[in-house]
C-alpha cells in the first residue's frame, strides 16, 4: 500500500511539472551536408556582356565668373564577352578558366560651344585668366576604356540540402586596364593679363590620356545556388582579388595661350584590391549530349584607385577607380565523360 502510494505521488509530480514546462516544441533537423559522388566532365560555357564602364574621365571645366562648367563625357553601355571552359573531376571539384573582355569607346562633340566670365588660371596665379573662351566646330572628347581578365579558379562543390549548394573556389587573375582619352580643339580665346586690356588669340590645343595597369595576383570567391525545381535556379556569387602590378600613364597637355606641350608620363609599381558579384537566374535543359544551361544576370566589377585620372586643366593625374556594371545573358553546356 505503501509503495502505491509512492508510485501515486511521483506520478503527479510528473504531471505537475509537465504542465508547468509545457509540452515539447517541434524539433528541427540538421541539413544534409555532403559532397557529389566522384565523376568526370568537361564544360563549355560564353556570355554576352552589355557593360557600363566608368573610369573617372574629367574632360574639360571652365571657370566662370558665376561658377564653372564640365564638359564630361557619359559613360555608355557596351558590348563585350566572357568564354570560359572547366574539367570537373573528383568528388565536386573543378579547374575553371575565364576571360573576360570589354572595349568601350565614347566621345562628344564641342563645337560651338562658348564661354564667359573667368578665374585666376593655374599656370601664372592671379596674374592671367581666361575672360571668354569659344569652340569652333569639330571640338570633341573622347575616351576608351577597356577591361581584359583571365581567371584561373580551383572549385569544391558542396550541397547544402537537397536545394541549396555552394561554389567554393580559389586561384589567381590577371587584369589589364586601360582607359585612353583625349580632347581636341580649336576656337578662340579672350584673356587678360595684369589687369590691361584684354587679348583675343586664335588657338588649337590637343589633350590626351594613356593610363594603363596590368596586374596579377591571388583570388577567392563562392558562388551561392538555389534550385527552385523543374530546371530553374537563382544565384548570387562573389569574389575579391588582390593584384600587385604596373601602373603606367601617359598624359600630354597643349598650352592653350603658348602652344607649348607638357609631357607627363609615370611608372609606378601598385597594389590594387578587386570587388566583384552577379546576382542571376538560370534554366537548365538536360539532354543526351548533356545538360544546356541559360544564364542571364546582372554584375558588378570595381578596381579601387588603379588608373591615373587626368586632371582638366592641367598635365597632373591621380588615381581613380575603375568600375564595370551591367546584364549579361550566356549559354553553357557540361557533358559527361564518366
Amino acid at each position: 500500500m505503501l509503495n502505491l502510494k509512492k508510485t501515486a505521488v511521483a506520478v503527479l509530480a510528473f504531471s505537475s511539472s509537465a504542465v508547468f514546462a509545457g509540452t515539447m516544441g517541434p524539433v528541427c533537423s540538421a541539413v544534409n551536408v555532403t559532397i557529389p559522388c566522384e565523376s568526370t566532365a568537361w564544360e563549355l560555357g560564353a556570355k554576352a556582356l552589355y557593360l557600363n564602364s566608368s573610369l573617372g574621365h574629367k574632360g574639360l571645366t571652365t571657370s566662370t565668373a558665376t561658377g564653372s562648367v564640365t564638359n564630361d563625357i557619359a559613360s555608355k553601355y557596351g558590348w563585350g564577352f566572357m568564354i570560359e571552359g572547366a574539367y570537373h573531376f573528383s568528388t565536386g571539384n573543378d579547374l575553371n578558366v575565364n576571360w573576360y573582355h570589354i572595349n568601350n569607346g565614347n566621345s562628344r562633340v564641342l563645337g560651338g560651344a562658348s564661354y564667359t566670365g573667368g578665374a585666376p588660371d593655374y599656370r601664372t596665379g592671379n596674374n592671367f585668366y581666361v575672360a571668354a573662351l569659344a569652340f569652333n566646330p569639330g571640338t570633341y572628347i573622347s575616351a576608351s576604356p577597356q577591361w581584359d581578365a583571365v581567371n584561373i579558379e580551383l572549385g569544391q562543390h558542396v550541397d547544402f540540402g537537397d536545394m541549396k549548394s555552394v561554389r567554393f573556389h580559389g586561384g589567381f587573375e590577371w587584369a589589364r586596364l586601360a582607359g585612353r582619352g583625349e580632347f581636341d580643339a580649336s576656337g578662340t580665346v579672350l584673356t587678360v593679363t595684369n589687369s590691361v586690356d584684354p587679348t583675343l588669340n586664335s588657338f588649337s590645343t590637343n589633350r590626351s590620356y594613356n593610363p594603363t595597369y596590368n596586374g596579377f595576383g591571388p583570388r577567392l570567391g563562392s558562388d551561392f545556388t538555389y534550385d527552385w525545381g523543374n530546371g530553374l535556379g537563382m544565384y548570387a556569387n562573389g569574389a575579391m582579388a588582390l593584384l600587385a602590378g604596373t601602373n603606367k600613364s601617359t598624359t600630354t597637355l597643349l598650352d592653350v595661350p603658348t602652344g607649348a606641350f607638357v609631357t607627363t608620363t609615370g611608372n609606378t609599381v601598385q597594389v590594387v584590391p578587386e570587388l566583384e558579384a552577379k546576382l542571376g537566374l538560370t534554366y537548365g535543359y538536360a539532354t543526351a549530349q548533356g545538360d544546356l544551361t541559360l544564364d542571364i544576370g546582372w554584375m558588378w566589377v570595381n578596381y579601387f584607385s588603379v588608373l591615373a585620372g587626368p586632371n582638366a586643366t592641367s598635365s597632373t593625374s591621380s588615381d581613380v577607380n575603375f568600375g564595370l556594371q551591367g546584364p549579361y545573358v550566356g549559354l553553357k553546356w557540361l557533358g559527361n565523360v564518366a
